[in-house]
Formats: C-alpha cells, structure tokens, sequence
C-alpha cells in the first residue's frame, strides 16, 4: 500500500466540515493503522497538535482501533493532549481510552499509563468511563465489570 498517495489525499480533505468526509477520514485511519500501522502514526503524530481541534478529534477517533491491539503506540498521544483546551478533544480523549481498555492486556496498560498523568481531574472522568464501558460491552469485555471496577478503585485508592 502507497500510504504516501493516501497520506496526501488526507492531508487535503482534513479540513473539509461535511460530516461525511469527517467520517471517512476517521474511518480510513482506523482501517490504515491496524494494516501499515507505522507511517498511519506518523501521520497522526504530524497531524495531532493541529491548531483545528476537529483535526485533532478526528486523529484520535481514528488511532482507537490500533489502541485496541497495541496501546502503547497510542496512550502517549493521549497523554500528550490531556490539557486540550477543546472539550470535545477532551471527550474524545475519554472515549478513547474507555474502548481501549476493555480488550484483553489494555486495561492494565491504560492504568499504568493514566498514573503518569498530571491532569487528575480528567484521570477521574476517565476511570469513570472505563467502568461504565466495562458495563456496556459486559459481554465483550475480557475481564468482568466488577473484577475491572475493583482492581481500578484499588490502583486508584478510589473509594
């Protein structure tokens, strides 16, 4: 695959406002960055502090399925954006890590992660999405909504 044509179609259509298109963009990421992972995540890294924060929305929705399979090539994107100044980013953000941590190995990872995060505030909103995710996907999830809500509130000291 010639991800620098691809690359280039992106970097054009970034910007466009129609939902479609935003749609498309995310998705083709998501699809990229679990088929030729490394020059997806060179695009997404050029990409990521973009001064449009619909760009940046767009960029972390579609790293969420490589974080699926390999969280630790996307949490440090994450992290790096934990004081977006955007509130949508900031959902976004939790989205994300809420979907990557119900899959076999991330719940762990993310953890483990979120303890070197300065921005607490958004460290609680997150644990609570992780939980509630947990819940949701209960049957997807690789490990019970009760044992990840008992080993988050014990990593976490949450009562």
């Amino acid at each position: 695959m010639d991800f620098d044509n691809i690359s280039t179609m992106l970097e054009q259509i970034l910007n466009d406002s129609h939902h479609s298109v935003k749609n498309a963009v995310v998705g083709t990421l998501k699809q990229l960055g679990e088929k030729n992972p490394k020059p997806t995540l060179r695009f997404a890294k050029k990409h990521l502090h973009s001064s449009n924060p619909q760009i940046r929305l767009e960029i972390l929705h579609g790293m969420e399925l490589r974080g699926r399979t390999h969280p630790e090539e996307i949490l440090p994107l994450l992290y790096s954006l934990q004081n977006d100044e955007n509130k949508n980013v900031i959902k976004m953000i939790i989205h994300v890590l809420g979907q990557i941590s119900y899959k076999k190995g991330c719940l762990e990872k993310v953890l483990v992660h979120l303890k070197t995060w300065k921005n607490q505030l958004l460290v609680n909103k997150v644990l609570k999405e992780i939980i509630d995710v947990h819940y949701r996907y209960g049957k997807f999830s690789y490990i019970s909504p009760e044992k990840a809500e008992m080993y988050i509130n014990k990593e976490f000291k949450m009562v």
